[in-house]
């Protein structure tokens, strides 16, 4: 950007004219430097249009999250919605409720949100440079169980061990550069299971817990047995307790003590799984790539498969304490189960669009949010 200046006649105009060349580049210089996305997410009467990636329902209470950070409610059941007052333009990338009135919001570089009013407006709660603080004490902790291994080591586990330890301290070293700089890489979902204990859970591996209703944090990713930082795409829990991570390259991961200890679940699937459901008869299931949906009734240990007989990639889903499930995805795939997701069916929807959040309705309809905002089709069951 250049600046330009007139020359006027006079040493004084001279003077200001060279004043006025002086501010002109300095504003240019700092405009250049504006981190935008860290910007607070500007008012749009397009925002319900735009990309939306998330969608969560609290009573009457409607909550949408997307692109530019944008995030809206609605309480007229999606009819009318209402921008938020958010302090950044990040990309939203979930919402969810934890209680009544109080809502918290994933985003990408790292950041976790909270609103203590129901969704109108939010604060931030962790940036990427906290979750990569809370990372170098979790790793450190980590490394010093790695070193105590190298050296009691025996001839034939000693190469594996410094490995182990090779790579714990290169992920050392890449979170405290990430404190100055913040991270680079999303949040992807955030949960509670009651007013006080939470997940937040994103790309590589980043594992936070919180068990004071998120007023402090505490990074567990070295509690889980996911070696290569597979993202982490949700966490669900089963009517009976047990909690389930499902990731990238068919990661799943499971508590049966609270979120206490986990432990690696054998995988049904070598391919991504978007998402982790809990259904009210106390089934879990789990689906993603290429319209592939497993179910366990035994916590997890063992899954069977369910024919959908639909290949599109599954991204989000909901269940019902009726026992319906909703999965939606690609390809404007909606399916509808009525019996605990162990059966589905085809949801009519028109063109292919990408749903990436579902969430129904008080008319019994199903609200899904993708490209082009939120949209509401009929259930099979309403026809």
């Amino acid at each position: 950007m250049y600046a330009s200046c007139r020359h006027l006649p006079g040493a004084a105009a001279a003077r200001a004219a060279i004043l006025a060349c002086a501010i002109a580049w300095l504003a240019a210089s700092q405009a250049s430097t504006v981190d935008f996305p860290l910007l607070p997410a500007l008012k749009s009467d397009l925002a319900i249009e735009s990309l939306l990636l998330d969608i969560a329902r609290d009573g009457d209470r409607l909550l949408v999250g997307g692109e530019q950070g944008n995030i809206l409610y609605s309480d007229d059941n999606g009819r009318s919605w209402i921008q938020a007052d958010v302090p950044v333009s990040l990309a939203i990338t979930s919402v969810t409720f934890a209680r009544p009135g109080e809502a918290w919001a994933t985003a990408h570089d790292g950041f976790l949100l909270h609103s203590g009013d129901n969704g109108a407006t939010w604060e931030i709660k962790l940036s990427g440079s906290d979750v990569a603080r809370l990372s170098v004490g979790a790793l450190e902790s980590q490394i010093e169980v790695l070193e105590e291994a190298v050296e009691n080591a025996t001839p034939e586990t000693l190469e594996d061990a410094e490995w182990a330890l090779d790579d714990g301290l290169f992920a050392l070293d890449e979170a405290k550069a990430a404190i100055d700089d913040g991270m680079t890489a999303p949040m992807l979902d955030v949960w509670f299971a009651d007013e006080n204990n939470g997940y937040a859970l994103g790309a590589y591996g980043v594992f936070l817990r919180t068990d004071d209703g998120g007023e402090t944090w505490v990074a567990h990713s070295n509690r889980l047995d996911n070696p290569d930082k597979y993202h982490l795409y949700t966490v669900a829990r089963s009517s009976a307790g047990t909690l389930l991570i499902a990731g990238e390259a068919g990661t799943l991961l499971r508590s049966l003590d609270n979120g206490d200890e986990w432990e690696r679940v054998e995988s049904p699937y070598a391919g991504s799984f978007f998402g982790s459901i809990a259904a009210s008869d106390g089934s879990l299931l789990i689906f993603g790539l290429r319209g592939n949906v497993f179910r366990t009734t035994d916590e997890g240990t063992s899954w069977a498969a369910v024919d959908t007989r639909d290949q599109r990639t599954l991204m989000c889903g909901t269940a019902s304490e009726d026992g319906s499930v909703i999965l939606a995805g690609a390809a404007g795939v909606v399916l509808e189960s009525s019996d605990a997701g162990a059966s589905f069916n085809a949801v009519p929807t028109e063109g292919n669009k990408v749903y990436s959040g579902v969430a129904l309705a008080d008319d019994g309809s199903v609200l899904l949010v993708g490209f082009g905002g939120v949209s509401a089709v009929a259930r099979n069951s309403d026809e």
